[in-house]
């Protein structure tokens, strides 16, 4: 199997920009985008399926973000002002207005994924994108609080995408069951990568999860 690249120890590194915070990526000063289910890119979603908006829980206008309600994955979450979030029965998709940058939060069953733990599925992972894209790279990071970051490079673009894409998963260990796990996946163009991806912390550090045994 795969064997991914390990940094020498924990760190931050690429993921914890000095001065990156949730106003650094605003681009609103209002909640506009995040509740009215008539804006325009909101109605594409809603008006077809059953994916709904989050419920909107507090918003600090001065910091940039709103923070959002999921009954999907039973969370709260925080969202940078301007950008949309849309949610499923089992995941939320958060985006900005162009969709070019893509967060995905879920629940994870390793057990249903067929592996021991937190680094097999990343290790997994890189394997299986390795397979059909060679040209990937594929490491992993630690961060300060010790959970895993899977960071995957040159991964090709999708319908709709202009260039290649980076994607870093992060995984959040579930206290109570050593084989669940909440999974927060930052998808961004390959030359916008370093701007976007301390987002990824900045979204784990307010992220509210309610835990339970069975999820």
């Amino acid at each position: 199997m795969l064997a991914l690249a390990w940094p020498a120890a924990a760190q931050d590194g690429r993921f914890s920009g000095p001065t990156t915070t949730f106003r650094t990526y605003a681009l609103d000063d209002t909640t506009r985008t995040l509740i009215d289910s008539d804006e325009a890119l909101n109605r594409q979603y809603t008006g077809q399926t059953a994916e709904n908006l989050l419920e909107l829980v507090t918003a600090s206008i001065p910091e940039g973000y709103a923070r959002m309600r999921s009954r999907a994955v039973d969370a709260e979450i925080a969202i940078p002002l301007g950008w949309h979030a849309i949610e499923d029965n089992e995941r939320v998709a958060i985006f900005n207005p162009r969709r070019t940058v893509r967060v995905i939060l879920w629940r994870v069953d390793l057990e249903y994924e067929g592996v021991p733990d937190i680094d097999k599925f990343l290790v997994g992972k890189a394997a299986a994108l390795r397979t059909r894209y060679p040209t990937i790279k594929a490491s992993m990071e630690t961060i300060s609080t010790g959970e895993r970051i899977g960071l995957f490079e040159n991964v090709p673009p999708r319908r709709g995408d202009r260039e290649p894409r980076v994607l870093a998963d992060l995984l959040i260990p579930n206290p109570q069951n050593d084989k669940r796990a909440f999974l927060v996946t930052l998808g961004a163009p390959q030359s916008d990568a370093e701007k976007y991806l301390p987002l990824l912390i900045l979204i784990k550090k307010e992220l509210k999860v309610t835990w339970r045994k069975d999820r």
